[in-house]
């Protein structure tokens, strides 16, 4: 199988995007056997001048503290977002017991939008100044959220504390703790991201056995706390095990005044430059469809499971295990993405993800070992979809926009969760079994549909090729 290098790093450091012209076609040894040219579908020029290709280190003591801290910070931070389901399924049934389905579903819409969308202004940050301030900014935004958190019993109480208060300080953290590995790891980036982010498994993992125990022993209010305390920890250490090696310089001379200022640092939040590239939006628009029916599925799975008969106390397994196949699944997936291609191996669970929804979930949900079932399938799916990501995203992007783009395109995907979420509560309605197969079957279409903008993508970058590693 071709294996081609989508990226030109000897243009970083340009705004621009650039040409794929002349590039080496490598072996699975990374032997170089030939030269091949491939020409980016993109009206972007890369007018910059040409900088030497960085060298990464590709392991060693250094990066590997690197790995471990971006591993403690995301299960911290994704480990809250893989346990907004079992959050929500015990708001629905104690504090906000009185709410309907459609109010509670703001909370946690709100609270994904942010978390994601707010990458879009810390991405950029990140790659001029570093990891430091959004990490220490972050962890003490999500440490207050959590406090008031344990504290709140009202939507408005949950609004402010959970999703604005939390969201935000998700946001400040996942962009650094993400983009940092790319900054250490480059031919097996794929396979460090998965080792990462495999966090947020672990977390989603630990978080609801923990909650759903501390419930019961210490009460609400208390077992927040105790989440908020492990979450602070596991974020300080973090903070201070990951470091940066490339940052965009930034010339006082560029900014003689506030205007200009002003300016040059909106394109950068705003680099409509990266609209215009058609790989970009194609991926932008198959993670947000993809991401758009994992999270409903996962945010309402729990009270899905309820309606089926499950019990409350156990509807947590049901999360633990989704995360538990998690780990598995970004394990072993990214360590094949990086031998047969990051946007090949997406492709496979993208239609894996969509036939477990439709194939199994709709028809047999009702029966409780395929409650059991389905959920593992799940986890193991959407976990490799979320650690690939990233790294498909790093194929077409230059290391030094990494940051910048990552915020873009999860700015783009957060509005799709600010709608999906209360859209599958509407679907739900009254909790009806015609309408909850309804909801099943809207998770799976719109899973199925994110796997045709992935196929767009991947032909804008190899043609209709399918022997070829991308």
């Amino acid at each position: 199988m071709e294996n081609i290098q989508l990226q030109d790093l000897r243009g970083l450091g340009s705004s621009t995007g650039h040409t794929l012209e002349d590039l080496p076609v490598v072996n699975s040894k990374d032997n170089i056997i030939g030269m091949q040219s491939v020409r980016a579908h993109t009206s972007e020029h890369d007018d910059s001048s040409q900088e030497e290709e960085p060298e990464y280190p590709e392991g060693g003591f250094r990066a590997y503290l690197v790995l471990l801290g971006s591993f403690l910070g995301l299960t911290a931070n994704f480990g809250l977002v893989n346990s907004s389901g079992a959050i929500q399924t015990y708001l629905a049934t104690h504090q906000l017991s009185e709410s309907s389905a459609s109010t509670i579903a703001w909370i946690f819409s709100i609270y994904l939008a942010l978390a994601f969308g707010g990458t879009i202004f810390v991405g950029p940050y990140f790659d001029t100044r570093g990891s430091l301030s959004p990490m220490v900014g972050g962890t003490l935004l999500v440490f207050v959220g959590l406090m008031a958190a344990a504290n709140s019993t009202k939507v408005w109480h949950f609004i402010l504390s959970l999703s604005l208060c939390v969201g935000v300080g998700n946001a400040m953290c996942i962009s650094p703790l993400v983009g940092v590995i790319s900054h250490w790891f480059h031919r097996q980036i794929g396979f460090a991201i998965g080792l990462s982010s495999m966090g947020g498994s672990v977390g989603g993992m630990v978080i609801p056995i923990m909650l759903r125990s501390l419930y019961q022993k210490v009460g609400y209010a208390w077992a927040i706390r105790s989440l908020a305390f492990m979450c602070l920890g596991l974020s300080l250490i973090s903070t201070f095990l990951i470091k940066e090696r490339f940052t965009k310089s930034v010339s006082n001379d560029d900014y003689d005044s506030k205007r200009h200022k002003f300016v040059g640092v909106s394109k950068k939040l705003f680099n409509l430059n990266s609209l215009t590239d058609s790989k970009f939006i194609f991926l932008v628009l198959g993670v947000l469809l993809g991401e758009m029916g994992i999270l409903c599925a996962t945010t309402y799975y729990g009270t899905y499971a309820i309606a089926q008969g499950v019990s409350e106390s156990e509807s947590y397994i049901l999360f633990t295990l989704y995360s538990a196949a998690g780990v598995l699944g970004r394990l072993c997936l990214s360590f094949i993405s990086d031998r047969l291609g990051h946007f090949n191996v997406m492709l496979i669970m993208i239609l894996s993800t969509s036939l477990s929804m439709l194939a199994v979930w709709l028809p047999f949900g009702s029966h409780h070992a395929i409650l059991y079932v389905f959920i593992i399938l799940l986890g193991f799916f959407s976990a490799s979809i979320f650690s690939t990501t990233p790294a498909c995203l790093r194929q077409i992007t230059p290391v030094r926009d990494f940051g910048s783009k990552y915020g873009l395109m999860y700015f783009l995907v957060s509005c799709g969760n600010l709608v999906g979420i209360p859209l599958g509560s509407a679907i739900i309605s009254d909790s009806s079994k015609f309408h909850y197969n309804m909801f099943a079957l809207f998770c799976g279409l719109v899973s199925f549909a994110s796997s045709f903008f992935w196929i767009f993508s991947r032909y804008k970058s190899v043609g209709f090729r399918l022997n070829v590693k991308i």
